[in-house]
């Protein structure tokens, strides 16, 4: 085989993971992660040197001076994070940056099939939606898979990861821009088409029970309603039935009533808690450092005593209590943070503190960036990702109609993805790490060319 063929051959490799990788991202982080690499790979096997050349590295020198600030801040915290394998963690997390120079190097040569990538996320997310509907009217997936009819969540494929909801709002753009992508001339059909994905999108995450991807979601039609004015009809009417089904549906089921009349409350009380206990200080219990104070509240000789002295919070979704352990830590290293991954062990310095918790990550991708890069990590990654989407929207004039949807898909996940108050998962698991640098790259690579719209 010669090397023109060698090279065919691995860009069909290629194109065939990036259609993989959606159906990897559902599967779990094992075939994530091993998508991620397989890319990774195979990449610098068809581009080698390219992918790693000066020009490629500048173009997204702030997204590379991230990486490089991240392993430093690691290492520099080796003595907290020792036995965690931190400074390993931190030097192979550089495959998400090779991931993106892969992912922008397809597009720029012209290698990644665009519209395939679109046609396959609208079929994927179809079926996962109507397997979610399914086992709501039934109990049970397509698979057999039990859901409860009175459950707060519908996970379908997903079993007992309540994650179907997020999955659906972060691609039902592509989903959806598909339509208007891949036909040559819009009409009503088209359209109504448009409107179905719309109200079908929007059915299957209020039912799937998550609260966040159902607000994402309704902030994704109105920027879509905002910023593409050939879409904006169809997007109004869209919002309007959701908007009612959500009404009806409000009054209809009281699951419904209580699970997102419940989030609005909730909201509420997480920003007063914030605000309420954030600065406030304990030096009293300075000398009590890495005892339980809960343990010491519900069942300690004092119980009684501190339970008169100090204000706890219920637990609830743990989100008050989590956000104000990562605002303590964070203020610890403000500019620097503690590494890759640390919150899970900084949190043992807080339990002390009233209204404290350790848990994996701080379900925030702010507090996280903050936590473990400090200020200076997170405003070069947040400073990268500005410069990247004004480049393109200062190139806008020059992109067709085609290509500013394309454009605007990735912009619009991009907001919704890094929305501040946003609960989400650890900003630094597999699967949320390879969707932001894989939107990266293709927004990245991206410039005005028939080829790939």
């Amino acid at each position: 085989m010669n090397f023109k063929n060698l090279s065919t051959l691995n860009i069909k490799i290629l194109n065939f993971l990036i259609l993989f990788y959606p159906v990897a991202l559902v599967a779990g982080n094992f075939l994530t992660n091993l998508c991620v690499i397989l890319v990774c790979i195979f990449g610098i096997l068809a581009y080698k040197e390219k992918i790693f050349s000066l020009d490629q590295i500048k173009s997204n020198a702030f997204i590379f001076l991230f990486f490089i600030i991240l392993v430093c801040i690691t290492i520099l915290n080796f003595e907290l994070n020792k036995g965690e394998d931190s400074i390993l963690k931190s030097l192979l997390y550089f495959r998400y940056f090779i991931f993106l120079l892969v992912i922008k190097s397809m597009i720029e040569s012209n290698d990644i099939d665009i519209k395939r990538f679109f046609i396959f996320s609208l079929f994927l997310m179809l079926f996962i939606c109507l397997d979610i509907l399914f086992q709501v009217i039934t109990g049970k997936n397509f698979f057999g898979m039990v859901g409860n009819i009175f459950s707060r969540h519908h996970s379908g494929i997903f079993g007992k990861e309540f994650i179907a909801g997020s999955f659906i709002q972060r691609l039902s753009l592509f989903a959806i821009f598909c339509i208007p992508l891949v036909v040559k001339k819009m009409n009503n059909t088209k359209l109504f088409i448009i409107f179905s994905l719309i109200l079908i999108f929007f059915i299957t995450i209020l039912f799937s029970g998550n609260r966040m991807p159902f607000l994402l979601f309704f902030i994704s039609m109105f920027l879509v309603l905002f910023f593409i004015k050939e879409l904006r009809k169809v997007f109004a009417v869209g919002i309007l039935f959701c908007s009612l089904f959500f009404i009806f549906s409000l009054y209809l089921n009281e699951q419904v009533l209580k699970n997102y009349g419940g989030f609005y409350n909730h909201s509420q009380k997480i920003i007063y808690n914030i605000v309420k206990f954030s600065g406030k200080k304990y030096p009293e219990l300075e000398n009590k450092k890495y005892k339980n104070f809960n343990v010491e509240y519900n069942a300690g000789k004092d119980s009684e005593k501190l339970k008169k002295k100090y204000e706890i919070l219920p637990f609830g979704s743990g989100h008050s209590i989590v956000f104000l352990t990562a605002i303590d830590i964070w203020n610890d290293n403000i500019f620097f943070g503690n590494g890759l991954k640390s919150f899970k062990i900084k949190c043992k310095t807080k339990l002390h503190i009233p209204n404290r918790v350790c848990t994996s990550h701080p379900h925030n991708y702010y507090l996280e960036l903050f936590n473990d890069t400090g200020v200076v990590g997170s405003l070069i990654l947040l400073i990268g990702v500005f410069l990247m989407i004004k480049n393109k929207i200062y190139n806008f004039r020059t992109f067709t109609y085609k290509e500013k949807l394309f454009v605007y898909s990735i912009l619009i996940i991009l907001i919704t993805e890094f929305f501040p108050l946003r609960s989400s998962g650890g900003f630094f698991t597999t699967s949320n790490s390879s969707f932001i640098f894989f939107l990266l790259g293709l927004l990245s690579g991206f410039k005005s060319n028939k080829k790939i719209i």
